[in-house]
């Protein structure tokens, strides 16, 4: 890969070559394309919850502590380029802190640890 001098990083091939998963945004008309009303109902209905995607920026909404450390350690995994691109580049809900800002205030986010039966799957 061009490391922008001109040359090749081999840092960042290396880190190229791993394979991952990425979250992207959706829609609650989506989710209901998918998986249909009632399944929504069963799963947040009968919380209150009326959406998914469309909170305001303003909600106060936080992250799920297990995922977020879930995430912050599959990032991790992936080397510095994505790790900072994690860190820097995604946003909670109001569109202006950062994941590195939240966890710099919160720390004992990444302390969370994840139900026993998401163990495996909810470490990185």
């Amino acid at each position: 890969l061009n490391d922008g001098s001109g040359g090749v990083s081999h840092e960042l091939a290396e880190e190229s070559s791993k394979t991952g998963i990425i979250c992207t945004k959706s829609t609650d008309q989506t989710y209901l394309e998918r998986w249909g009303q009632d399944h929504f109902e069963n799963f947040y209905g009968v919380y209150g919850v009326k959406t998914i995607w469309h909170w305001p920026h303003d909600s106060g909404m936080r992250p799920c502590a297990v995922y977020l450390r879930h995430c912050y350690l599959a990032a991790k995994k992936m080397g510095p380029t994505c790790f900072n691109s994690f860190l820097d580049e995604t946003f909670l809900i109001d569109r202006v802190t950062t994941v590195r800002a939240y966890v710099e205030k919160y720390p004992q986010v990444l302390d969370t640890q994840p139900p026993p039966e998401l163990v495996i799957r909810y470490s990185g």
